[in-house]
């Protein structure tokens, strides 16, 4: 199953739907995406992961590469994740990383106000 990527800019965050399967096929999709996210000034990611089916190694290194360029100045949360990917993130220690949320309005609420 291909990657399908959906980014919008909302009032305090720009939001990254995600859905489908990272892999390396389509992990470069995923890494184009947050590296413009990141070039374009988007201050506050969130990424959706409601649709997302699996995530493999590939992109995970992807993902916290990302969690890191964004770490100092800018946020970057998780929400709607599986389970599955969940134990995954866990496992990896990724989640130690990033702030992961139930859902939507979860991960909204949780933007910082402002920026130094």
């Amino acid at each position: 199953m291909a990657l399908s990527i959906n980014m919008e800019d909302h009032y305090s965050y720009t939001l990254v739907e995600l859905a489908g399967k990272v892999d390396s096929s389509t992990a470069e999709l995923l890494d184009r995406t947050l590296e413009t996210a990141i070039v374009e000034g988007h201050r506050d990611l969130i990424l959706d992961c409601k649709q997302l089916l699996a995530i493999n190694s590939q992109g995970l290194r992807i993902l916290l590469r990302a969690l890191k360029g964004y770490s100092v100045f800018y946020s970057l949360t998780l929400c709607n994740v599986s389970n599955p990917i969940r134990a995954l993130l866990d496992l990896t220690g990724i989640s130690r990383f990033t702030v992961i949320r139930d859902n939507l309005d979860q991960a909204a609420a949780s933007i910082p106000d402002s920026h130094f």
